[in-house]
């Protein structure tokens, strides 16, 4: 499979896009209004943790679900990304600039990319430590709201992955995302460094109203 390099310096397949520069998409304005109502939220939530057992028996008791097979595609895709993002799994190699780089140089960091992603998801999960749980939501009259707010795709899927915590739901815009999300919490770390995990927990906390949207208040 061959990469084109675009006028931009971007590499492109049908399959994945490769961004050779950061681009600032939003102005210092924004990002210090940003910031600052981010530290305005911070003051206003307060960590909490559940246990994987807990958060597990409460997503189960807000729907139907239904366990996915553990050789199912969709987790071993999402095994492929918590291998590829977590911490500890995280390959060394950083995104290169490909600018300074000649296509052929591009075409072999893709691969070498690509297939440690392939060997991620296809090895067993025990081999990182990985314990992931996957769950789809049938069709039932229960679940039929979930379907409704504004899912679009076959089956909604919940997978966990255990040990790091990693999650990844595919029904964007369905209030059990957002109570899932809620009950899973936050820690003192999250609040203090606004990680993404801290800026989601923001997010569900207005869609369900429990809190005010700040930045439309500004």
């Amino acid at each position: 499979m061959s990469l084109k390099r675009n006028k931009d310096d971007n590499i492109n397949n049908n399959f994945i896009s490769i961004v050779s520069r950061v681009v600032k998409i939003y102005d210092d304005k924004w990002e210090k209004k940003f910031q600052r109502t981010m530290q305005q939220y911070a003051k206003l939530v307060t960590a909490c943790a559940h246990t994987f057992e807990e958060i597990e028996q409460y997503f189960l008791e807000q729907c139907d679900a239904l366990p996915l097979p553990s050789n199912d595609s969709r987790i071993k895709l999402f095994q492929g990304y918590v291998v590829m993002d977590s911490s500890k799994n995280r390959p060394e190699n950083g995104v290169p600039r490909f600018s300074n780089m000649k296509d052929e140089e591009i075409d072999k960091w893709h691969k070498k990319r690509s297939a440690m992603f392939l060997e991620a998801e296809c090895a067993p999960p025990q081999q990182f430590g990985l314990n992931i749980h996957g769950y789809y939501l049938p069709h039932t009259e229960r679940n039929k709201i979930f379907y409704e707010q504004a899912y679009q795709g076959d089956n909604i899927c919940f997978l966990f992955e255990e040990t790091t915590g990693y999650y990844q739901f595919s029904c964007a815009g369905c209030s059990l995302m957002y109570q899932v999300i809620i009950f899973i919490g936050i820690s003192e770390e999250d609040i203090e460094k606004h990680t993404q995990r801290f800026i989601g927990y923001i997010n569900a906390m207005i869609k369900m109203g429990y809190l005010t949207n700040l930045f439309e208040e500004r």
